[in-house]
């Protein structure tokens, strides 16, 4: 039977997503066949700052707030503030709440690292960063073998010509690709939960930001590290299943917070079916907190976000197909999706932007990679009865 392709006619979300979710949740199915729920309900999302716009003067804020040789007035202002009688506006309640979670400034410590890919976003957000005075940044990278060798490139080219740290983690080949196999066979178990977040986050890039986001526990617990950045959109927030801000609940969200919703269930899946790739998934205390950059900062529109990175001698990837500019997996994985469900997860993160825009309108699908798609296969190894059974020979 061939899985349902259809869309929500306003924002483009995948029915067949909409209609699991709801049954997983016990929900009401949606009134219009031809809408989601969301849609056809009117149902809001909530997004408690506000960020339809550029805010980097919020950024700005708690970035001062934690460089400061003295903050505790400031800290001091927005405990007050949190302390008084009565509701207080949203904007300031968030704004109260974004300050007193700063953590403190520590002699020795990593003041920020950077989730790194050596993508375009990951790359801009870095060059904003490294930009700013007095800020001690370090990119971090997984490489689970499958990063393209321009991606890399492209990451210690420019790290060594803003004078960033790279450091490079590179897990054993053989957990990681157990973990992918693990992320491509997920239709087949029958617990709900696992299915909706392979639905949710992707049938091989689950697998990969598990590993990044418990990898990372690890770095940040040993380098005493204050803030995490993150360049993920509001729309794909690895927390929130409902496509919600990260920062919908005004605080900044400890690193930690990934853990239970992201990585456990991973964790859990492949400690029951492959306990030696479950290693690779342990992950560790620390007070470090997330800081998703691009719900504080606009991203320039794709030329000019291009433009930018050339300038800084950044390149675009040729081997990566149509929706990464790091991962040679990427194809690979879409491709499974839309062969077992019907979609893929960059539908899903495009429609929760469009959930959360002015006018949402449903834009065209990006067309698959046929050439990554079979590149990925390849390096994977993947058997020819792997190849049938995930969809990439019809």
């Amino acid at each position: 039977m061939n899985p349902d392709t259809s869309v929500c006619r306003r924002c483009g979300m995948p029915l067949a997503y909409d209609a699991y979710l709801l049954a997983a949740e016990g929900r009401p199915s949606s009134p219009d066949p031809a809408q989601c729920r969301h849609c056809a309900t009117g149902t809001e999302i909530v997004d408690r700052t506000g960020q339809s716009a550029d805010n980097k003067w919020i950024l700005d804020l708690i970035l001062r707030t934690y460089q400061a040789k003295s903050s505790r007035g400031t800290r001091a202002v927005a405990s007050a503030l949190g302390k008084l009688p009565g509701a207080l506006p949203s904007g300031i309640r968030s704004l109260t709440d974004l300050v007193n979670s700063v953590p403190e400034k520590r002699s020795g410590s990593v003041d920020a690292m950077v989730l790194y890919s050596g993508g375009k976003d990951s790359s801009w957000m870095l060059i904003e960063l490294a930009q700013r005075q007095g800020l001690n940044v370090v990119a971090w990278m997984l490489d689970q073998g499958y990063q393209s060798p321009a991606a890399i490139k492209n990451a210690e080219a420019l790290c060594n010509k803003l004078g960033v740290e790279l450091v490079i983690a590179k897990p054993e080949r053989d957990p990681m690709d157990t973990l992918f196999r693990l992320g491509f066979g997920v239709n087949e178990t029958d617990d709900p939960d696992l299915i909706r977040a392979a639905m949710t986050y992707g049938s091989a890039c689950w697998p990969c930001f598990a590993t990044i986001a418990a990898q990372a526990t690890l770095f940040c617990r040993d380098n005493d590290v204050a803030f995490c950045f993150i360049g993920t959109q509001k729309g794909q927030n690895r927390m929130d299943l409902a496509g919600s801000p990260a920062l919908s609940g005004g605080a900044l969200p400890p690193v930690t917070s990934l853990l239970d919703k992201f990585v456990a269930p991973m964790r859990e899946h492949a400690r029951a079916t492959a306990p030696d790739s479950a290693e690779l998934l342990a992950t560790a205390d620390c007070r470090s907190v997330l800081i998703p950059f691009y719900e504080f900062v606009e991203k320039p529109p794709f030329p000019e976000q291009i433009a930018d990175l050339e300038r800084a001698g950044w390149h675009m990837p040729r081997n990566t197909g149509a929706c990464s500019t790091n991962c040679m997996m990427n194809e690979l994985g879409r491709k499974v999706m839309r062969n077992q469900y019907g979609f893929d997860l960059y539908q899903i993160i495009d429609a929760n932007e469009r959930r959360l825009s002015d006018s949402p309108e449903p834009a065209p699908v990006a067309a698959l990679d046929e050439d990554a798609v079979r590149r990925g296969a390849k390096l994977m190894e993947l058997t020819p009865v792997e190849r049938l059974k995930f969809g990439v020979d019809e």
